[in-house]
């Protein structure tokens, strides 16, 4: 499983804003707009390099309604995304996410080519009843990590550098140098350039662990059988500056052994503004470099409704997570 197999749906910047995304018990989004019942919702990111993705278009319910992606759903919408020169036209389709069927808008059938870097996109969608949303994104360019070592537990020394995809392919998660003892030393992404260089507006990291069947590194005393249910396999950090020209990946947001993929994100002015205004805490590991302290409510980019359109450039780590022997 190399760096373009996983893709973060709403960049893990709704599952933050949004808690889970797919609460049983309300719509998260009435948390920023409470007295806005029937206010769409989008839910996209454009990744460089990566196919056009699929998009997620919703509307906010009562809070008293039980919230269900089914009834959350806006049918019927016509959808495009759009630049200079090009048109990707959508459609419906249906995907069974855990024990539901739910619907999204995917690319017609045959539509081909990649989101290109430093280009503008426009999303427009026209509602069965009229109603019109509109945002755009200006993708970043190509971004990559300069080098990603491991460090001494102090951050002071380099033990290693650490082994890309660009050299082992998927190989990377099994070479020697990418096995990762748990909580020995720190792994840390360095930066050659800022994020203007690349037209972003910061840095955001998220973390998947990606075998299903992997144990635990962690053991808390206080922990009951069932709370080791509970632990996340995926996460994602606050917007980071990349001002000390580092991403440093902590080891408290590690659960699990086995592989994990690490990706690093420049993200745009869309996706920067509303995870830099959202408040912190619930969905996301947290660590130093975030910026913002929260805004309500948060900075939505979108003309008609609320929620992401947003693109982003990437930089992957595929690495090994060995327990700590007693």
């Amino acid at each position: 499983m190399n760096s373009r197999n996983i893709i973060p749906y709403l960049g893990l910047l709704i599952m933050t804003l949004f808690g889970t995304g797919c609460s049983t018990d309300r719509d998260p989004a009435t948390l920023f707009a409470p007295d806005a019942v029937g206010v769409l919702v989008i839910d996209a990111t454009m990744i460089v390099g990566d196919s056009f993705p699929k998009v997620r278009l919703t509307r906010t319910l009562a809070p008293n309604v039980p919230y269900t992606l089914a009834d959350a759903h806006e049918y019927g919408a016509d959808m495009e995304i759009s630049w200079s020169g090009g048109v990707v036209r959508y459609q419906e389709s249906l995907a069974q996410y855990e024990d539901e069927f739910v619907a999204f808008y995917s690319p017609m059938p045959g539509t081909t080519g990649l989101v290109r870097q430093g280009t503008q996109y426009d999303i427009t969608v026209t509602t069965t009843n009229g109603q019109a949303l509109r945002a755009t994104t200006l993708t970043p360019t190509n971004f990559s990590v300069e080098d990603w070592v491991l460090l001494s537990s102090d951050g002071s020394t380099v033990v290693r550098e650490l082994r890309t995809f660009a050299e082992l392919g998927d190989g990377a998660y099994t070479h020697p140098d990418n096995q990762l003892i748990y909580a020995e030393g720190l792994v840390d992404g360095r930066l050659a350039q800022p994020a203007e260089h690349y037209g972003a507006y910061g840095f955001q990291v998220a973390l998947f662990s990606l075998d299903p069947e992997a144990g635990y590194v962690i053991d808390p005393p206080f922990f009951e059988p069932e709370d080791f249910l509970d632990l996340p396999r995926e996460g994602s950090s606050p917007i980071l500056s990349g001002v000390d020209e580092s991403l440093r990946l902590p080891w408290f947001s590690v659960f699990f052994d086995g592989r994990h993929l690490f990706k690093a994100f420049a993200v745009d002015r869309n996706w920067y503004d509303l995870e830099r205004t959202i408040p912190q805490g619930g969905g996301s590991f947290v660590f130093g470099g975030n910026v913002g302290e929260g805004v309500d409510p948060p900075l939505f980019h979108v003309e008609g409704g609320i929620g992401l359109f947003g693109s982003a450039a990437v930089d992957s780590l595929g690495v090994s997570i060995v327990p700590l022997q007693p």
